[in-house]
């Protein structure tokens, strides 16, 4: 049923949590193998994956290793090296809550039109706050509030390559650039229910990941924007008035940052 895909990348200190989070599933019958590419890790990655493996045999974990080519390539490898119908993304400082995958099979399993789900702990719009169910986004919803996170994410693995997978020319935004394909398919589900916990270890801002960049992630949003706009998904205004709005998001975001810095200064 489900192939889960782990890109590592010196993670020896969260890749032990972020399996055992995969094997506590409710429902491990479900997952027919664990996927795990290390991108060039330079740690303890590879020992502590190969030990992991050694030890719960059971799990059928697949390892790859390569040279370091960034998140969006080493996803992909996963992808194309599963086997199973379903695609389960997993990041390597992410984890599921025990149920995660047994709540999405439940959805998904009377559901031919899905081929797209993911889960928020809610999903809420101007004049709307959903917290459960099922809720199938509009384009213009996802421009508005960016959703799913990556690890919460299941989808079709046929329809996911022939929407082309993540751009590897990305380095920000890559995620919802692949996902938002899936409006092609009419297909853009989110169950709002908390399923994942992102970023072990991590503060949101002010780590030194990816999601820290903030001036990559505008230019990645933006050329989401663009890019829905070119896949008629949004109109030209919209389009304008998101990049607009996103320049606003941005400089907030900033001034966070800038006052977050400044009080931790301030304490030591």
């Amino acid at each position: 049923m489900f192939s889960v895909v782990i890109p590592a990348y010196n993670c020896a200190n969260t890749i032990e949590e972020v399996l055992d989070s995969v094997r506590k599933q409710t429902r491990i019958d479900l997952i027919k193998e664990v996927i795990v590419v290390n991108d060039g890790s330079v740690d303890e990655t590879e020992s502590k994956i190969l030990a992991y493996k050694e030890k719960y045999s059971e799990l059928n974990i697949r390892y790859f290793s390569q040279s370091n080519h960034g998140v969006s390539y080493t996803r992909n490898r996963g992808i194309r090296e599963a086997h199973e119908k379903w695609i389960a993304l997993l990041d390597s400082d992410d984890i599921w809550f025990p149920h995660k995958i047994e709540r999405q099979y439940n959805v998904i399993k009377d559901r031919n039109d899905i081929c797209f789900l993911g889960c928020c702990s809610r999903v809420k719009f101007l004049f709307k706050t959903y917290t459960q169910g099922l809720v199938k986004l509009t384009p213009k919803q996802l421009c508005i509030r960016y959703m799913p996170n990556t690890p919460s994410v299941v989808f079709k693995k046929d329809v996911g390559i022939e929407l082309g997978l993540f751009d590897e020319s990305f380095g920000h935004g890559e995620d919802v650039n692949f996902f938002q394909k899936f409006f092609l398919k009419d297909s853009y589900y989110i169950l709002v229910e908390e399923l994942i916990k992102i970023g072990i270890g991590k503060e949101f801002f002010n780590s030194s990941g990816l999601s820290s960049d903030l001036k990559k992630m505008k230019e990645g949003r933006e050329r989401n924007f663009r890019e829905m706009y070119k896949m008629r998904l949004i109109s030209w205004p919209f389009y304008k008035m998101m990049v607009v709005f996103g320049k606003i998001k941005y400089l907030r975001r900033i001034v966070i940052k800038r006052i977050s810095k400044f009080k931790c200064a301030a304490k030591d």
